[in-house]
């Protein structure tokens, strides 16, 4: 299975081939050994996973195999075009990144460290990104409240919007 993966030591983004015999994965430019795990997940042509085998995370959702930077530079390609085109430039440019991006099969992301397993198919459970997730999975954020009266009480939400002046004294109004 080809993936993407990061080196949790010098931070290098590096492809590498994981197959059922692989033990561990070392990064080609600092040479740090990470050990992959052989439960949660499958090789092959139908291969699946299920659990991350390099950080043990269950949490992973799905994208498009899509090169951003390919992307973003045909829109930029067309934007620079359209003095010359009326417009039309950006509308082809659109069509093109959009036929690649229909075309092109979806990957299976973990959430935690970032791997991209490319030949991977998606399951059932592994849906669209949830950035709230991926916020709290990945960094450790919380959406407890910790300041005002819910972080105080958790029984009393608060008030969604702030207390407005009076509106006595005013003219042109309904009321």
């Amino acid at each position: 299975m080809r993936i993407r993966t990061q080196c949790r030591g010098c931070g290098l983004p590096f492809p590498a081939v994981l197959t059922s015999e692989t033990a561990e994965l070392a990064c080609p430019n600092c040479g740090q050994i990470r050990p992959v795990s052989r439960q949660g997940w499958t090789d092959g042509p139908d291969g699946r996973v299920e659990t991350c085998p390099l950080c043990g995370c269950r949490h992973l959702y799905r994208q498009r195999d899509f090169n951003r930077a390919l992307g973003c530079g045909l829109v930029v390609l067309g934007a620079l075009l359209v003095p010359w085109t009326f417009g039309l430039s950006l509308a082809v440019c659109g069509l093109i990144d959009l036929w690649l991006y229909r075309r092109l099969k979806d990957v299976v992301v973990c959430y935690q460290c970032d791997t991209v397993y490319r030949d991977a198919r998606p399951g059932p459970r592994q849906t669209e990104v949830d950035l709230l997730k991926h916020d709290v999975l990945k960094y450790g954020k919380t959406w407890e409240p910790t300041q005002g009266p819910s972080a105080e009480d958790p029984h009393h939400p608060g008030p969604l919007l702030p207390a407005s002046p009076p509106s006595a004294g005013r003219r042109g109004g309904l009321g």
